[in-house]
């Protein structure tokens, strides 16, 4: 399956700002599920890889915002199963003037699935 998700809550707690310095197009994110969301059981978070004083120091996570709810839910019951999921960014809008990005990613979920034993 490949979906186009939009990425919701891009102008809260310093997210523009990240977006506006790192984001790019083709850029691969991580997907974390965050099931104590107070806001929604069914939260996933989407993650930028950010480089530490140019890749030097190693590298951080840091959050641009939340898969949007309709299509988290189907989702994170996927990512819960083991499904193996992965993201990138198709396409964003951050003008220096705006404080709400817009960022859309495609999700893939792979057929293969997580397994403990292997």
């Amino acid at each position: 399956m490949r979906k186009n998700a939009i990425v919701a809550g891009t102008g809260f707690e310093g997210r523009d700002k990240i977006i506006k310095a790192h984001c790019k197009d083709g850029m691969k994110v991580i997907l974390k599920r965050d099931p104590t969301n107070q806001h929604d059981k069914y939260a996933i978070s989407v993650l930028l890889e950010i480089p530490k004083l140019f890749g030097l120091l190693g590298k951080s996570y840091k959050s641009i915002g939340f898969i949007k709810s309709n299509t988290a839910k189907s989702l994170a019951k996927k990512i819960d199963n083991g499904i193996l999921v992965s993201a990138k960014i198709v396409s964003y809008y951050a003008p220096s003037d705006r404080d709400f990005p817009r960022v859309t990613i495609e999700v893939t979920d792979e057929v293969q699935q997580i397994r403990g034993d292997q």
